[in-house]
């Protein structure tokens, strides 16, 4: 992927800097927003679009799925801090560690994107707003908001 890599809807195939596997405690349950959400090149897959090995319940080709669905994990999965209310089919709003920041002007670096899947105003929702908060008081990463309306930089990270 090139730095010139398209965004559409506020979405594009990311990496995450670790492939710590996510906290077995969790499931994605019925959620599969990552599925529709996010671009996939190597299946041709534009963002904000269903990928066709979606089974509705999970991953049809999850044993052969590309390395970059592989390695990608979402944040409400992987940090307990994230209440039960965040995961994304519940919030509206997708977490992710990405290893590139989320608009093709701004330099490329590992940062917390938070993408709003169906409505910006998801963002306005307290726990939504206190997770985001949470992100920023530990100030490692830059924090991103992305949405239809594009990616906003919440927090510039250290």
């Amino acid at each position: 992927m090139t730095s010139d890599t398209r965004v559409q809807g506020g979405a594009r195939e990311v990496a995450p800097l670790s492939a710590d596997p996510p906290d077995l405690d969790r499931s994605c349950g019925s959620c599969t927003l990552c599925c529709r959400v996010l671009e996939i090149q190597a299946l041709n897959k534009p963002a904000g679009v269903l990928c066709r090995h979606n089974t509705g319940t999970g991953c049809g080709i999850y044993p052969k799925r590309p390395e970059t669905c592989a390695r990608w994990h979402c944040l409400w999965r992987r940090i307990n801090a994230l209440p039960d209310t965040l995961r994304p089919d519940r919030s509206g709003v997708m977490y992710s560690l990405d290893s590139r920041s989320p608009t093709a002007d701004a330099p490329d670096a590992a940062c917390i994107v938070g993408r709003a899947v169906h409505d910006d105003r998801d963002f306005d929702r307290p726990e939504t707003v206190e997770a985001f908060a949470m992100f920023v008081r530990e100030g490692s990463f830059p924090v991103w908001k992305v949405s239809e309306r594009g990616a906003f930089l919440v927090h510039p990270g250290l």
